[in-house]
Protein backbone atom coordinates (compact mmCIF):
# COMPACT_ATOMS: atom_id res chain seq x y z
CA UNK A 1 0.00 0.00 0.00
CA UNK A 2 1.59 3.46 -0.81
CA UNK A 3 2.45 5.93 1.71
CA UNK A 4 -0.20 8.96 2.88
CA UNK A 5 -0.58 12.15 1.38
CA UNK A 6 1.19 13.40 4.42
CA UNK A 7 4.58 11.45 3.70
CA UNK A 8 4.30 12.21 -0.08
CA UNK A 9 3.43 15.95 0.97
CA UNK A 10 6.88 15.78 3.32
CA UNK A 11 8.57 14.58 0.42
CA UNK A 12 7.81 16.78 -1.88
CA UNK A 13 8.87 19.68 1.25
CA UNK A 14 12.32 17.86 1.14
CA UNK A 15 12.78 18.16 -2.59
CA UNK A 16 11.47 21.92 -2.52
CA UNK A 17 14.13 22.70 -0.20
CA UNK A 18 16.90 20.76 -2.16
CA UNK A 19 15.89 22.60 -5.66
CA UNK A 20 15.93 26.33 -3.72
CA UNK A 21 17.80 29.33 -3.81
CA UNK A 22 17.80 29.26 0.08
CA UNK A 23 21.42 29.83 1.74
CA UNK A 24 21.86 26.32 3.31
CA UNK A 25 19.45 24.60 1.86
CA UNK A 26 21.19 21.27 1.11
CA UNK A 27 21.50 21.59 5.38
CA UNK A 28 18.11 22.27 5.66
CA UNK A 29 17.06 19.70 3.13
CA UNK A 30 19.26 17.36 4.84
CA UNK A 31 17.41 18.03 8.35
CA UNK A 32 13.64 17.82 6.50
CA UNK A 33 14.57 14.54 5.32
CA UNK A 34 15.42 12.58 8.26
CA UNK A 35 12.22 14.14 10.03
CA UNK A 36 10.49 12.89 6.61
CA UNK A 37 12.43 9.24 7.76
CA UNK A 38 10.54 9.54 10.79
CA UNK A 39 7.30 10.21 9.74
CA UNK A 40 7.46 7.46 7.50
CA UNK A 41 8.89 4.37 10.13
CA UNK A 42 6.33 6.18 12.69
CA UNK A 43 3.36 5.90 10.17
CA UNK A 44 4.74 2.17 9.48
CA UNK A 45 4.55 1.27 12.81
CA UNK A 46 1.19 2.86 13.48
CA UNK A 47 -0.55 0.24 11.07
CA UNK A 48 0.20 -2.56 13.17
CA UNK A 49 0.45 -0.71 16.51
CA UNK A 50 -2.25 2.76 16.57
CA UNK A 51 -1.57 3.16 19.93
CA UNK A 52 2.27 3.29 19.72
CA UNK A 53 3.54 5.90 22.08
CA UNK A 54 7.33 7.47 21.92
CA UNK A 55 9.92 5.25 20.54
CA UNK A 56 13.65 6.48 19.95
CA UNK A 57 14.96 6.62 16.38
CA UNK A 58 17.28 3.14 16.60
CA UNK A 59 14.39 1.45 18.34
CA UNK A 60 11.78 2.59 15.62
CA UNK A 61 14.12 1.36 12.93
CA UNK A 62 14.49 -1.55 14.75
CA UNK A 63 10.63 -2.07 15.38
CA UNK A 64 9.38 -5.49 13.59
CA UNK A 65 7.01 -3.74 11.72
CA UNK A 66 9.77 -1.33 10.28
CA UNK A 67 12.46 -4.04 9.75
CA UNK A 68 15.23 -1.22 9.57
CA UNK A 69 17.80 -3.02 11.77
CA UNK A 70 20.77 -0.32 12.27
CA UNK A 71 22.87 -2.85 13.61
CA UNK A 72 22.38 -4.58 10.06
CA UNK A 73 25.01 -3.57 7.20
CA UNK A 74 22.52 -1.84 4.74
CA UNK A 75 19.96 0.74 4.44
CA UNK A 76 18.79 0.97 8.30
CA UNK A 77 22.92 1.59 9.14
CA UNK A 78 22.75 3.99 6.69
CA UNK A 79 19.36 5.94 7.90
CA UNK A 80 21.34 5.50 11.54
CA UNK A 81 24.59 7.07 10.06
CA UNK A 82 22.38 10.01 8.93
CA UNK A 83 20.38 10.42 11.74
CA UNK A 84 24.01 11.13 13.93
CA UNK A 85 24.87 13.56 11.39
CA UNK A 86 21.81 15.69 12.39
CA UNK A 87 22.23 15.30 15.66
CA UNK A 88 25.22 16.36 15.35
CA UNK A 89 24.53 19.32 13.13
CA UNK A 90 21.88 20.17 15.43
CA UNK A 91 22.76 19.69 19.01
CA UNK A 92 26.85 19.89 18.87
CA UNK A 93 28.16 22.13 16.60
CA UNK A 94 25.51 24.57 14.78
CA UNK A 95 27.37 25.64 12.08
CA UNK A 96 27.95 21.91 10.68
CA UNK A 97 26.64 21.12 7.33
CA UNK A 98 26.31 18.92 4.52
CA UNK A 99 27.35 19.30 0.79
CA UNK A 100 25.19 18.60 -1.99
CA UNK A 101 25.96 15.15 -2.62
CA UNK A 102 25.91 14.60 0.85
CA UNK A 103 22.38 15.94 0.88
CA UNK A 104 21.18 13.96 -2.52
CA UNK A 105 22.63 10.73 -1.04
CA UNK A 106 20.09 10.88 2.59
CA UNK A 107 17.35 12.21 0.04
CA UNK A 108 17.63 8.74 -1.84
CA UNK A 109 17.99 6.67 1.16
CA UNK A 110 14.61 8.48 2.63
CA UNK A 111 13.29 7.13 -0.73
CA UNK A 112 14.34 3.75 -0.24
CA UNK A 113 12.95 3.93 3.16
CA UNK A 114 9.54 4.73 1.47
CA UNK A 115 9.07 2.34 -0.91
CA UNK A 116 10.31 -0.09 2.04
CA UNK A 117 7.66 0.69 4.19
CA UNK A 118 5.23 1.51 1.49
CA UNK A 119 6.04 0.18 -1.71
CA UNK A 120 4.68 1.04 -4.73
CA UNK A 121 4.51 5.12 -3.52
CA UNK A 122 7.40 6.25 -5.67
CA UNK A 123 5.69 4.59 -9.02
CA UNK A 124 2.69 7.16 -8.04
CA UNK A 125 4.24 10.28 -7.13
CA UNK A 126 3.48 13.12 -9.38
CA UNK A 127 5.05 13.90 -12.65
CA UNK A 128 7.22 16.59 -11.67
CA UNK A 129 8.35 14.85 -8.43
CA UNK A 130 9.01 12.02 -10.30
CA UNK A 131 11.63 14.32 -12.47
CA UNK A 132 13.06 15.66 -9.43
CA UNK A 133 14.44 12.52 -8.27
CA UNK A 134 15.83 11.91 -11.39
CA UNK A 135 17.89 14.96 -10.99
CA UNK A 136 18.37 14.35 -7.37
CA UNK A 137 20.20 10.90 -8.55
CA UNK A 138 22.14 12.20 -10.96
CA UNK A 139 23.43 15.04 -8.32
CA UNK A 140 23.99 12.31 -5.74
CA UNK A 141 27.08 9.21 -5.20
CA UNK A 142 25.44 7.62 -7.45
CA UNK A 143 25.22 10.04 -10.51
CA UNK A 144 27.75 10.24 -13.93
CA UNK A 145 29.40 12.71 -13.65
CA UNK A 146 29.84 13.52 -17.55
CA UNK A 147 25.79 13.66 -17.41
CA UNK A 148 25.51 15.74 -14.24
CA UNK A 149 27.62 18.38 -16.51
CA UNK A 150 25.75 18.04 -19.73
CA UNK A 151 22.38 18.14 -17.71
CA UNK A 152 23.70 21.31 -16.10
CA UNK A 153 24.67 22.31 -19.93
CA UNK A 154 21.67 21.70 -21.21
CA UNK A 155 19.70 23.50 -18.19
CA UNK A 156 21.55 26.71 -18.95
CA UNK A 157 21.15 26.49 -22.73
CA UNK A 158 17.06 25.86 -22.82
CA UNK A 159 14.89 28.25 -23.66
CA UNK A 160 12.29 28.50 -20.33
CA UNK A 161 8.87 29.67 -21.52
CA UNK A 162 7.01 31.57 -18.24
CA UNK A 163 4.22 33.64 -18.61
CA UNK A 164 4.97 37.20 -19.56
CA UNK A 165 5.62 40.01 -16.99
CA UNK A 166 6.79 43.38 -17.68
CA UNK A 167 9.89 44.31 -16.21
CA UNK A 168 11.07 47.17 -14.55
CA UNK A 169 13.96 49.31 -14.68
CA UNK A 170 14.96 47.83 -11.58
CA UNK A 171 13.97 44.18 -12.63
CA UNK A 172 17.38 41.95 -12.55
CA UNK A 173 17.13 38.99 -15.18
CA UNK A 174 16.51 35.48 -13.18
CA UNK A 175 18.88 32.54 -15.13
CA UNK A 176 15.97 29.94 -14.60
CA UNK A 177 18.31 27.46 -16.17
CA UNK A 178 21.34 28.07 -13.52
CA UNK A 179 21.56 25.32 -10.71
CA UNK A 180 20.33 28.08 -7.91
CA UNK A 181 17.35 28.73 -9.43
CA UNK A 182 16.26 25.55 -10.53
CA UNK A 183 13.47 25.48 -7.69
CA UNK A 184 11.34 27.44 -10.61
CA UNK A 185 10.98 25.62 -13.29
CA UNK A 186 12.42 21.76 -11.85
CA UNK A 187 8.78 20.12 -11.18
CA UNK A 188 6.49 22.47 -13.18
CA UNK A 189 8.53 21.86 -16.00
CA UNK A 190 9.09 17.98 -15.44
CA UNK A 191 8.54 17.14 -19.41
CA UNK A 192 11.22 19.16 -20.63
CA UNK A 193 13.86 18.15 -17.71
CA UNK A 194 12.70 14.76 -18.46
CA UNK A 195 13.94 15.02 -22.25
CA UNK A 196 16.94 16.28 -21.58
CA UNK A 197 17.76 13.63 -18.59
CA UNK A 198 16.78 11.30 -21.58
CA UNK A 199 18.95 12.91 -24.15
CA UNK A 200 22.37 12.53 -21.75
CA UNK A 201 21.06 9.01 -21.03
CA UNK A 202 20.65 9.37 -16.84
CA UNK A 203 18.66 7.07 -15.20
Amino acid sequence: MPAGRDVVDALECVLSVYFSNVRHRARAAFLLCDALVEMTCKAKMRQSHPNAGRIGFYQLLQHQSVGLDPAVPGLGEMLFRNHETRNHMQHAVAAATVDEQHCADAILDALDALEHCFPGTLSILPAGMKVAVRVVRLHSSQGNQMQRFDFEEAMRKCRWNAPYKAASGTDLPVPVGSRPFWGHVIMGHNVVIGDILDRIGAP
